[in-house]
């Protein structure tokens, strides 16, 4: 086919820009000529990763250190979760409209993930492009996985309240935090305004709404909804080799480690969370790879790097790193999930919000591991429990003979710009 003009806008944490930038470099190589959107800071991590990105979205750190995620999106009063909903939602609303409409001039497909999704169908209708969002769990109205709710785990097993539910939430977050913003955008454009969430005119409009996780996790979804909303499989970040050689070297010279990363995640006393883990760790004498992300100066006063049975790293390579560990204990980010399960290993999902407790759910129900929310990963009892859970040699067993059940990278990818050609044609 004739190559496209294709816009990949993507807002969020790293976890959130990966996906977009494998789909990039797959739709590039095919001949496309593609347009990359990031958070500014995320443009240099774009480069690193073979994709000359833009900046399109605010520094989502400053975002990710805030009270809105740190506290209020965690809250359990749903007023308050409302309104940091709405606030996520409009943090550089208008810098992102303005770059966004910018970058989507001549374009034929528009591509974001789901923070910024509306803005993105707004967009390409202006343009007249297509428009498809890249999802990364289920978020549509559905009654085939519970809403990620713990007080809600009791309702599971019924599909009529699971989805009456999930329609409750969908028209929430349109009437209460979406619709503002698109209704500006669309009144800016001389466009009338969108009378129905995103999902019911995707729906209509026969807009194929690409699920990048593996069908083997929601096998009911998969059947509920078919091929207008198609799991492709998780989009991994590819197979870059990690160029510490200190760290492979420490890898290989013990048996393998328990890995510990909460990915974009600041936790609220990492001293406490990290001295936690990695003591009950020792007691079973197991190794820790500790990947602190944004808490890695709290953790360097805590590792001196003495301790020849813990390694620091700022960041490493999933892809080659995960297959050597024993297990890992993560937030709980889809694409964290989806590296743990293709490497096989078991894991603890420490959730603290939003999609994280329906992958630790997801992970349970399989007996690949164990979950609990964060602010519980500091009690010894607690980390005793799901630390035998999670460490068990069955548990390994498990995971180990899932993994081959998951749908490979490149077919993964290949899936989604096989759906991205269609509507080019």
């Amino acid at each position: 086919m004739s190559p496209s003009n294709v816009v990949l806008a993507f807002n969020g944490s790293r976890g959130d820009v990966v996906p977009g930038l494998v789909v990039a470099r797959a739709l590039a190589g095919r001949g496309h000529r593609v347009t990359v959107g990031v958070p500014e800071n995320l443009v240099a991590f774009a480069r690193t990763e073979g994709v000359d990105a833009v900046p399109f979205a605010p520094d989502t750190d400053e975002l990710l250190r805030s009270t809105v995620i740190t506290r209020d999106l965690r809250s359990r009063n749903p007023r308050t979760r409302s309104r940091a909903v709405r606030q996520i939602a409009e943090f550089g609303a208008t810098t992102m409209d303005d770059r966004l409409l910018e970058m989507a001039d001549g374009t034929s497909i528009v591509m974001t993930g789901p923070l910024g999704q509306e803005r993105g169908a707004t967009v390409a209708e202006s343009r007249g492009a297509a428009f498809v969002p890249l999802h990364f769990c289920p978020i549509r109205p559905n009654r085939s996985v519970p809403l990620p709710v713990p007080v809600l785990d009791r309702m599971a097993g019924l599909p009529l309240v699971t989805a009456a539910l999930w329609r409750l939430v969908d028209l929430a977050y349109w009437q209460l935090s979406a619709r503002r913003g698109d209704d500006t955008l669309r009144s800016r454009l001389g466009m009338p305004r969108a009378r129905r969430p995103l999902g019911d005119r995707s729906r209509e409009a026969g807009t194929p709404e690409i699920q990048a996780y593996d069908p083997v996790l929601f096998p009911d979804l998969r059947r509920e909804w078919g091929d207008r909303r198609p799991m492709t499989g998780f989009l991994g970040a590819g197979g870059h080799p990690d160029d510490d050689s200190r760290l492979m070297s420490w890898l290989t010279a013990g048996p393998p480690p328990v890995y510990v990363g909460f990915g974009s995640m600041p936790l609220p006393d990492p001293r406490r969370t990290y001295g936690a883990l990695v003591e009950r760790l020792r007691d079973r004498g197991r190794r820790a790879l500790v990947c602190a992300g944004p808490n890695h100066d709290a953790a360097v006063s805590l590792f001196d790097g003495s301790d020849d049975d813990v390694y620091l790293a700022r960041s490493v390579d999933h892809t080659t790193v995960l297959p050597a560990c024993a297990a890992a204990v993560h937030h709980g980010g889809a694409g964290t999930t989806g590296a743990c399960l293709r490497a096989g290993i078991p894991m603890l999902i420490a959730s603290f919000s939003a999609d994280q407790p329906m992958w630790g759910r997801a992970v349970v129900d399989r007996g690949l591991g164990a979950t609990c929310r964060i602010g519980r990963l500091d009690h010894p009892d607690v980390i005793d429990t799901v630390l035998r859970r999670t460490l068990d040699p069955v548990t390994a067993g498990r995971a180990r003979t899932f993994a081959p059940t998951l749908i490979p990278p490149a077919d993964a990818v290949r899936s989604v710009v096989d759906v991205l050609e269609s509507l080019a044609c």
